[in-house]
């Protein structure tokens, strides 16, 4: 026992503490673009989206078609919509570094802040690395951000009742945007291996016989772009027992722009006590498209009472192809050369859905609640070469929401839904729990006639920390959203 101890204790002693790990599902740093921005799918009712994003209890509204189309029967006479959206985002990376045991002027140099140390006098030391300030070739810093915003539009729709005996029926089309492509991430201190990491295993302390050579890069990764949605929605309504049914089929068609750039700062080599930086030339740039094609179906049912109504919306499995091509600019000598690159690749999603039940205590308010499951452990990536992996988290999310018809042409509407993104923070406490927020909406609608105006605000604050052992990397992005649909319900004459 006093022998395992002793060794315990000469490992933690040769053992640097981590700094700049990647663990699986992090956000990471240096990643490729494969299938990010995918899980971004949309919502595209204006008045669902103010209300938190429910839609059990929601009546009239079409815009639900492909969200939940068991609630397409309660519309009351043909109506065609449309609706878009006004987007901004503000992104942010601080990092905070402390010293490294065995090399304190490391979180220095990752800082950019060995220009306040001046130079020791060559004439009382040698020119070894523990003697020289080692200071870095370039002026890019740890923190950025980055600010956007745009203008899409959101959804195309059209939809009508039909009438079978005792069974209300309803068909509709519409194209509507699917999924919000964008994404975009930045490293400026990028470490390549991952020295110092906990995960999987501590990386040991180098020797002066045996040094560790280490690339610094900085890494950046962008891409711009949506999948569309065109599809059909088909729904019936037995009135004799207050149940609806409602199938959807889309083809999911969509393309990016994507970027890529791994610029290099340095080679480092590390010593038992000391490290060295030598200077490099190096600029790695992909440009290309990625082409996105697949297909998604929604079954839903709701049961409806005087008071209550309970309902659920599931997805059974698919898969999205992308086809990819890029230009790749490789510069490490001053004279760039070009090469391409392409292929496929395939994301399969599992079934996925939510459940939900909504109260009427008057008949002009509305209270909603729904579980959102996505098993998104159950995703598989099937890589260009064949090779799968699960890169995606599970997140099971609530959404709540109010309406309130505080007249017979307006209605007021309030709510909050849970958000999670598909990676966890580095250095998380709870292995596999993914990148949680929450996004507040609130809106209004306004009703004239067969016309229909619903409007949404929606605010939300992503934040998290990647966590080393010498190093904190917060991460924020503030998103904020204006929806609005406008809708004609034409009178029924026959």
């Amino acid at each position: 026992m006093k022998k395992l101890k002793f060794a315990v204790r000469v490992l933690i002693f040769f053992v640097v503490p981590a700094t700049f790990s990647q663990a699986l599902f992090a956000q990471g740093y240096g990643e490729e673009l494969t299938f990010q921005g995918v899980e971004n799918m949309t919502l595209q009712s204006a008045g669902s989206r103010a209300a938190g994003g429910i839609s059990i209890g929601v009546k009239n509204d079409i815009g639900l078609m492909f969200q939940n189309p068991a609630t397409l029967p309660s519309i009351g006479s043909l109506q065609i919509s449309i609706g878009g959206l006004h987007f901004a985002n503000d992104l942010n990376q601080e990092q905070n570094y402390a010293p490294v045991r065995y090399y304190p002027n490391l979180s220095l140099l990752l800082e950019g802040r060995t220009g306040n140390i001046p130079n020791p006098d060559s004439s009382l030391f040698g020119f070894t690395a523990q003697d020289t300030v080692q200071r870095p070739y370039d002026n890019i810093g740890p923190n950025w951000s980055r600010s956007g915003s745009d203008n899409r539009p959101l959804e195309a729709m059209l939809a009508v009742p039909i009438s079978l005996g005792s069974i209300k029926l309803a068909a509709g089309v519409g194209a509507v945007r699917y999924a919000n492509l964008d994404n975009y991430y930045q490293n400026n201190n990028v470490l390549s291996p991952g020295i110092l990491s906990q995960r999987p295993l501590p990386t040991l302390r180098p020797t002066d016989d045996n040094p560790l050579s280490v690339e610094w890069l900085q890494s950046v990764r962008s891409r711009e772009g949506y999948i569309n949605g065109y599809g059909f929605s088909l729904a019936g309504n037995v009135e004799k027992y207050h149940v609806s049914f409602g199938f959807s089929a889309m083809l999911l068609r969509g393309n990016s722009d994507d970027y890529e750039q791994s610029v290099g700062r340095g080679n480092l080599t590390f010593f038992s006590n000391a490290f060295r930086i030598d200077s490099v030339y190096s600029r790695i740039s992909k440009t290309g498209t990625s082409d996105f094609t697949g297909q998604e179906f929604t079954l839903s049912s709701i049961l409806s009472g005087r008071y209550v109504s309970i309902g659920f919306a599931v997805k059974p499995p698919t898969t999205i192809n992308r086809t990819f091509s890029m230009q790749v600019a490789t510069d490490t000598t001053g004279s760039p050369s070009l090469s391409a690159i392409s292929g496929e690749d395939k994301l399969r999603l599992p079934w996925r859905g939510t459940v939900g039940i909504s109260l009427t205590p008057k008949e002009n308010l509305l209270v909603g609640l729904e579980y959102d499951f996505r098993p998104y452990n159950s995703v598989r990536y099937v890589a260009p070469d064949g090779t799968e992996t699960s890169p995606w988290l599970s997140a099971s999310l609530f959404r709540v929401g109010v309406e309130f018809r505080v007249t017979s042409w307006l209605a007021l509407r309030g709510g909050m839904r849970g958000q999670a993104e598909v990676f966890q923070s580095e250095g998380n406490k709870i292995e596999g729990d993914p990148v949680k927020y929450t996004v507040y909406s609130t809106g209004f609608g306004i009703f004239y006639s067969g016309l229909r105006l619903n409007v949404a605000y929606e605010n939300s604050l992503m934040k998290y920390q990647d966590v080393w052992s010498s190093e904190i990397s917060k991460n924020s992005e503030r998103r904020y959203a204006i929806i609005a649909d406008l809708s004609y319900a034409i009178p029924r004459i026959w």
